[in-house]
């Protein structure tokens, strides 16, 4: 078992107890959805990692085809959870804004799933392997889909929208909030939701 397949897993195990964790509050104080907000991040990011370590592992065109196509669904989720996440708990983010990155990303959800492949792939057509730090990477070789593009804007909507939210808080005073539940969660989410995506790109 490589570095990297203990590291993912041991990142979705930490996700997924948070998730039970705050699931549970929130069963116990229902008005208050921050709570199931977080459980939700929480879970849709250790679906992406499974997805990232399946993309990986995967030994055929046909096994990365898949897990590229599903991981948009974590995403999307990820994605919906962190802005309404900002907006409950923190008060801010502009509406307009937050209703931009969820009609983006719906979209770029069901065009995902209307596309043959995906919405970064028109096609994979093999698999190599990449050998990094003592591990074993599968790296597409394919033909990228410049539908793509849609969801790279939404990945700047997404950035717009938390730096935005950041410089709303800050002057309140609440810059240890806007520091842990903004800037870190931007790169987070940013990195949690994209790397593999883009890898996937510059590959394919």
């Amino acid at each position: 078992m490589s570095w990297v397949t203990v590291l993912w897993s041991m990142n979705a195990a930490v996700c997924l107890t948070l998730a039970v964790f705050y699931a549970m509050v929130w069963c116990k104080q229902r008005d208050n959805w921050v709570h199931l907000l977080f459980a939700s991040s929480a879970v849709a990011v250790a679906a992406i990692s499974a997805f990232e370590l399946w993309m990986m592992n995967a030994s055929t065109a046909e096994q990365y085809q898949l897990s590229v196509r599903w991981v948009h669904v974590p995403t999307w989720l990820l994605t919906v959870s962190f802005v309404a996440f900002v907006q409950f708990y923190l008060h801010a983010g502009r509406r307009w804004l937050a209703w931009s990155i969820y009609s983006l990303r719906t979209l770029v959800l069901i065009l995902n799933f209307i596309f043959p492949v995906s919405i970064n792939f028109r096609a994979i057509t093999d698999i190599y392997h990449l050998s990094w730090a003592g591990a074993i990477f599968s790296v597409p070789v394919g033909v990228p889909n410049p539908w793509s593009l849609i969801s790279n804007f939404g990945l700047l909507l997404l950035l717009i929208f938390s730096v935005d939210a950041t410089i709303t808080v800050w002057p309140r005073g609440d810059r240890r909030r806007a520091l842990l539940f903004c800037v870190s969660m931007i790169f987070g989410t940013i990195f949690a939701s994209r790397s593999p995506l883009i890898i996937c790109s510059l590959y394919g």
